[in-house]
């Protein structure tokens, strides 16, 4: 067998170690090689002797070498080796308008000819991909389907799981196809299963070494105002988050008064995927806004920001939010929030399944793997959205259908267990999974 992963940071090529420990006991001859998107992925692989590389780096020094000759392609044709290159970069130009999109097509150009040579020589048959938007991500699926390798997508999921789909994750992910309906019957066994995983403690977390997340900083440091620095690194959440803003609104925790309906906005990290690819809005200033102005009468707003997140959003947020008087949460524990909600309203946030599967309204503004009509109300662009929310204070979620939906998911596409877990629990079952689906080979 033969395994090629694209990873990010340290504690990504140590899950991936885990899954290529696995593997090696039921095929001795496995190939496994690691290219990581930052440079402690590599590093962490490396020393611990499993085949890696730096992507990026590796691929912008090609450039460098081959410009002249990739620059008289690329003006003949935005199409190289039969793929749109534009297609490719997306993600990149909403993330940051500032990026060359000259120097982002000329990366493209290069991945795709350092990773074809990959698939030409060693025919990996199956691909591991964390996420599926990141340039390096992008291009490798994109050949892996013309050399018809098995791609597989992982990624953190709820309630202490992690996502391990064919078909891709967030609101790509394959969920997202599931119809409701009755064939799944209720079982008292399974119904006690789904609720030990939503109500499960947390488990030990990996605790990263200052060293390999130094390892990154270091290379941004060094190297980001030079010819060198690869494109697709620029402007990541690794180096560019914000300083917190100065705002003079005190956080209130949120006080339900009689017939006095809350509303808990949930935020989440505004340069993700989900922001960038599966949201009908721009940014979390416009969410706001928009929810606000929408909200039905003798309703309470109250803001949640993401953990990592507390005061850093835009100066325009904190601002609009003082002008009209919106309280922050401050309580740590979500299962506190859930109890005083009486609707709970996020883009596509995982928040919005934990309030589901606690039977709360639920409000979708987004594109995500949980908005089904019969488990939550979803707004799409267009929509009305001050009825929408008006509809969900009296909204009786159909708890038949959030079970089945939950049975699905729980049995059908995640894996139980962290990819951060100290105990890689999930490795090893990600290593079975591979292990029965490919065991012919």
């Amino acid at each position: 067998m033969k395994v090629l992963c694209i990873g990010y940071y340290d504690k990504f090529s140590r899950f991936f170690i885990g899954i290529k420990k696995e593997l090696k006991k039921e095929f001795p001859g496995l190939e496994f090689k690691i290219k990581s998107i930052f440079f402690s992925g590599f590093f962490y692989a490396f020393i611990r002797n499993t085949s890696s590389s730096f992507l990026p780096f590796k691929s912008w020094l090609n450039v460098l070498f081959n410009k002249k000759k990739y620059l008289t392609t690329l003006n003949k044709s935005i199409v190289y080796k039969n793929i749109n290159l534009e297609s490719l970069i997306y993600y990149h130009v909403k993330l940051n308008t500032t990026i060359s999109k000259r120097d982002l097509l000329l990366q493209a150009m290069s991945y795709l000819d350092i990773l074809d040579k990959e698939f030409i020589k060693h025919k990996p048959n199956i691909v591991l991909l964390i996420g599926d938007s990141r340039l390096a991500i992008e291009v490798t699926k994109t050949l892996a389907k013309v050399y018809n390798s098995k791609v597989y997508y992982i990624e953190q999921g709820p309630f202490g799981t992690t996502f391990f789909d064919a078909k891709g994750v967030n609101a790509n992910a394959s969920i997202k196809d599931f119809v409701i309906n009755n064939k799944v019957e209720k079982n008292s066994s399974k119904e006690l299963l789904i609720s030990s995983f939503i109500n499960r403690s947390k488990q030990e977390k990996y605790r990263r070494s200052l060293f390999y997340r130094s390892c990154d900083y270091l290379f941004n440091l060094l190297f980001k105002s030079t010819i060198i620095f690869p494109p697709d690194l620029s402007f990541t959440d690794t180096f560019q988050f914000p300083k917190k803003t100065k705002k003079s609104l005190a956080q209130l925790k949120p006080n339900k008064t009689i017939n006095q309906s809350i509303f808990f906005l949930i935020l989440q990290v505004p340069l993700d995927v989900n922001m960038i690819y599966h949201s009908t809005f721009k940014n979390h200033f416009d969410i706001l806004k928009k929810v606000y102005e929408s909200l039905p009468n003798n309703a309470q707003l109250v803001i949640r920001e993401h953990p990592v997140y507390k005061g850093k959003y835009e100066k325009r947020l904190y601002d609009y939010a003082k002008l009209n008087s919106i309280a922050f949460d401050t309580t740590n524990n979500i299962r506190e929030i859930l109890e005083i909600a009486s609707v709970v309203v996020v883009n596509n946030s995982t928040v919005g399944l934990e309030a589901i599967a606690k039977y709360k309204p639920t409000v979708v503004l987004g594109n995500s793997y949980y908005a089904n009509p019969k488990i939550c109300l979803t707004y799409d662009n267009g929509d009305n959205l001050s009825t929408i929310l008006s509809e969900a204070i009296n909204f009786k979620p159909d708890r038949d259908a959030i079970y089945r939906f939950l049975h699905e998911l729980f049995f059908n596409h995640l894996i139980e267990g962290f990819i951060t877990d100290q105990e890689l629990n999930a490795a090893k079952r990600i290593a079975e999974r591979i292990i029965k689906e490919h065991s012919t080979i």
